[in-house]
């Protein structure tokens, strides 16, 4: 049975125009056309319809588009993998908080040796090496090198500054704001490592936010399963 694009576009709230920019994105399987020209959406598109904008909670289009591709090509295991993946940036981004909690607010700070190299940071602090990398080059961060081998080496301070630039580069991105190194450098120039309450204030925000992802990303989780689960049993529900 087919439906309207009207009257889905209702149900859902939505505009026609938003189901069909749906379409030319990619993210729905083929819509038939009936001889006049009208676009024959079935069952199946609506679970697509409805999928989607669950998944618009915890997600971009272009994070849902290469999820429901793998879906349209039967790829079922392939699409939760994906989401699996964007669950485990998620869950490493909690652990780059806790250390940043850790190293700033316990009474005692956790004992590093007063030497590292970039993987050890990285191990330590949940950031990336080439994200290190970058900050170096940028100066966000002024890394020494060995004198032997011209490694970066890394010291305790380094620690501090590296978590306190990703806390505040968390920050913005709870404000909504866009990640700009300038930003970043003028926050840092203003913020004193002492000031506790307002680290506190940062941290408490940042974990806000994360666990507000959280529930967002397993809620779109959810709705992919679901589709999955409806295509492999072949059952669509009207709406």
């Amino acid at each position: 049975m087919t439906k309207r694009p009207i009257d889905i576009a209702r149900r859902l709230r939505v505009s026609t125009t938003t189901l069909r920019h749906y379409e030319e994105f990619g993210i729905i399987p083929l819509v038939l056309r009936s001889p006049n020209g009208y676009r024959n959406y079935t069952e199946e598109h609506i679970a697509y319809f409805i999928c989607i904008r669950e998944m618009m909670h915890g997600f971009t289009l272009s994070e849902i588009a290469k999820m429901l591709r793998p879906v349209m090509e039967n790829k079922h295991d392939e699409a939760l993998w994906i989401a699996n993946k964007a669950q485990a940036v998620l869950q490493n981004d909690r652990f780059v908080c806790e250390q940043i909690r850790f190293r700033f607010l316990q009474k005692k700070k956790p004992t590093v040796p007063k030497e590292l190299t970039i993987d050890a940071v990285s191990k330590l602090t949940g950031i990336t090496a080439s994200t290190l990398r970058y900050w170096d080059k940028v100066s966000l961060i002024s890394a020494s090198r060995c004198a032997t081998n011209n490694y970066r080496t890394f010291t305790p301070t380094h620690i501090d500054e590296i978590l306190m630039i990703q806390a505040l580069k968390f920050a913005m991105r709870a404000r909504g704001e866009k990640y700009a190194v300038e930003q970043i450098r003028k926050e840092m120039k203003e913020l004193s490592f002492s000031d506790t309450g307002k680290i506190e204030t940062i941290v408490a925000g940042i974990e806000k936010h994360l666990a507000a992802i959280n529930r967002a990303q397993i809620r779109s989780v959810y709705a992919l399963y679901n589709l999955c689960t409806q295509i492999e049993e072949n059952q669509f529900f009207e709406i």
